[in-house]
């Protein structure tokens, strides 16, 4: 029933109040009444005493001069009045007593005893039926004061009453003073009813009272209720308004504030939750998170690709959704708690690990944070840094050591003839451009590479372009029969000089490796994309080799080389124009048949 704080106000304010009002209710008649009544005795006591101050100052001796007497004296207290004698027989009794036994039905009753007015030979068995206190009776005449309540046995009518004793010249005689209660218990009555009717009264307000009071209480409380469930379900935006100014109040407005600092504390984790999902997303090493229960943490999506994962893994245990190495490598840091490192082959990868145990303030282990990186690009660059500085000095020892050698022939004089030593300076002015020529390829590779070369886009006819290669080189064509294909109105938009250099350098190796009198053709195609094909029906590449030719100082078996050598750059250089000119470069060749080399634009 009072499962909740408005019931439980709403009873105690309702509570207090019926328990008051209810003890009234019980204990104010009861108390009116014995107050009335015990006023009324001493009242009668009073005029008791007065009554016998007077029969005694007065000679009634006479039974009509102390029945008038009586009656004045009634007249004169209001109180009916009894006189009984020690042998218990009335020996007379007032007007009032008489009146009220001339009620309607007691003269038929007892008619005889009203008119012959209570005469002294009225019996003993008479005045016990007429009174039924025969025990104040005898008190009264054994010289003591009494006072007492009942009823009139023949009028069956609660009385209240006194008795005192009578002292006469030779008689001990007891005086009672009668007094009915009927209007006494009306009072009483009265004051019970309208005691009640004023509990009902005051139940009812305090019932209204202890409701809207309770309401203005819980009014707010049941706000913070209904906006702390909000808060509970993600909605920090809540205020709570129109709050009383009390303790209440107090309470709502730190609620209030509760709320804009719980708000914005959510909002900065948020921040900072996202900061680190960023950065962790945009990581290039893998992270993996494992807590000291051996369950994954966190992994961020670099973690997952390196190792190749397509399912969640988050909350489940680490073992078996890793590599065996790197399952290793966390168990020891669990038991050793110490920072390990371990780099290890996984799916033709080199994978390094690093993994550093993570403690809480108290310095127990919480979990540990595994950092991973995939180093086999950095590997190979390594090794092509390694081969590339070997290369680059191989290519430039040989022209050196040649040169070196034709100028100390000439220096020691061992040639002394002009025409011998011309040959000779023309073999190191070869040399020379060889050289050069392979310093400024590095250097044109190394910037394509690295984004410093920008392309000039600009529309020019790609026919007129190939044409214009073509007869560049016709020199070196010799005997070999060239045919160019395409419509010749085909207008692009491209870097009209890198493409030349493509051009140059990929009918430079057909020509290299086609013998004389075979065909080289130049096809120019217009489909969904422009495509230019450079075909040979010259050695050919081997499959071997396919992989290869587009590394840097790449360069075939020099045996089957029938032309000069190279350096080793050409198709390395080829690869990066085209796809700085966001083009694709292929090549389709068979040995002993043939090379067809495909740029797609």
């Amino acid at each position: 029933m009072f499962n909740n704080l408005f019931s439980k106000i709403m009873g105690s304010y309702l509570l207090i109040p019926v328990l008051i009002l209810l003890s009234l209710l019980i204990i104010l008649p009861n108390y009116l009444e014995d107050y009335f009544f015990k006023a009324k005795e001493i009242e009668l006591l009073r005029k008791g005493e007065m009554a016998v101050r007077l029969i005694k100052q007065g000679d009634y001796n006479h039974y009509n001069k102390v029945d008038n007497f009586l009656g004045s004296l009634e007249k004169l207290l209001d109180t009916s009045l009894i006189v009984i004698d020690q042998e218990g027989e009335i020996i007379n009794q007032g007007m009032q007593m008489r009146g009220m036994m001339r009620r309607p039905g007691m003269n038929r009753m007892h008619g005889p005893m009203m008119h012959n007015r209570m005469h002294p030979n009225l019996s003993k068995d008479m005045s016990k039926r007429i009174m039924n206190f025969q025990e104040e009776l005898e008190k009264v005449l054994s010289g003591k004061r009494t006072s007492f309540r009942g009823e009139i046995e023949m009028l069956k009518q609660p009385i209240i009453g006194v008795g005192i004793p009578l002292y006469t010249s030779n008689k001990r005689m007891a005086l009672f003073l009668i007094s009915p209660l009927s209007g006494l218990q009306e009072t009483v009555i009265k004051v019970r009813n309208l005691t009640l009717r004023v509990t009902l009264i005051a139940v009812l307000l305090a019932l209204i009272l202890g409701y809207f009071i309770s309401k203005g209480i819980t009014r707010p409380i049941l706000e913070m209720k209904r906006q702390a469930q909000k808060m509970a379900r993600g909605d920090y935006q809540v205020q709570i308004d129109n709050l009383p100014k009390d303790e209440i109040g107090e309470l709502g407005k730190s609620f209030n504030y509760l709320s804009n600092k719980l708000e914005a504390n959510i909002e900065e984790l948020s921040r900072e939750k996202q900061r680190m999902h960023e950065m962790l997303t945009s990581m290039a090493e893998g992270v993996l998170g494992v807590g000291s229960d051996k369950k994954i943490l966190l992994a961020n999506p670099r973690f997952k690709e390196i190792f190749e994962m397509n399912e969640e893994i988050i909350g489940k245990s680490f073992i078996g959704f890793v590599n065996q190495k790197l399952m290793g490598l966390i168990d020891e840091v669990l038991i050793t708690e110490q920072e390990l490192k371990e780099e290890f082959s996984w799916d033709d990868k080199i994978i390094v690990a690093h993994a550093a145990p993570i403690r809480e303030r108290n310095s127990k282990l919480w979990g540990i944070i595994i950092l991973v990186r995939d180093v086999t690009e950095v590997r190979k660059l390594d090794e092509m840094r390694r081969l590339f500085v070997a290369n680059v000095s191989h290519e430039l020892k040989t022209p050196l050591t040649a040169i070196r050698g034709y100028l100390e022939a000439i220096l020691d004089g061992i040639v002394d003839e002009v025409q011998l030593q011309s040959e000779y300076l023309t073999r190191v002015l070869s040399e020379t451009n060889r050289m050069t020529r392979l310093v400024q390829e590095i250097l044109n590779l190394a910037r394509l590479q690295s984004g410093q070369i920008e392309f000039n886009l600009e529309k020019f006819k790609l026919l007129d372009l190939v044409n214009k290669v073509v007869r560049n080189l016709e020199r070196k064509l010799e005997d070999r029969n060239v045919s160019v294909e395409g419509n010749p109105e085909l207008i692009i938009k491209s870097d009209q000089d890198k493409l030349e250099e493509v051009l140059v350098n990929l009918l430079s190796n057909a020509i290299k490796f086609t013998p004389k009198d075979g065909k080289i053709k130049i096809k120019v195609e217009d489909e969904d994309r422009i495509k230019l094909r450079v075909i040979d029906n010259g050695i050919g590449i081997s499959k071997s080799e396919l992989p290869y030719i587009w590394e840097r100082f790449h360069q075939v078996d020099r045996a089957r080389t029938p032309e000069e050598e190279g350096t080793g750059l050409g198709l390395a250089i080829v690869k990066e124009i085209v796809e700085g000119l966001e083009g694709e470069v292929d090549v389709d060749s068979k040995e002993g048949v043939g090379s067809e080399f495909i740029v797609t634009l």
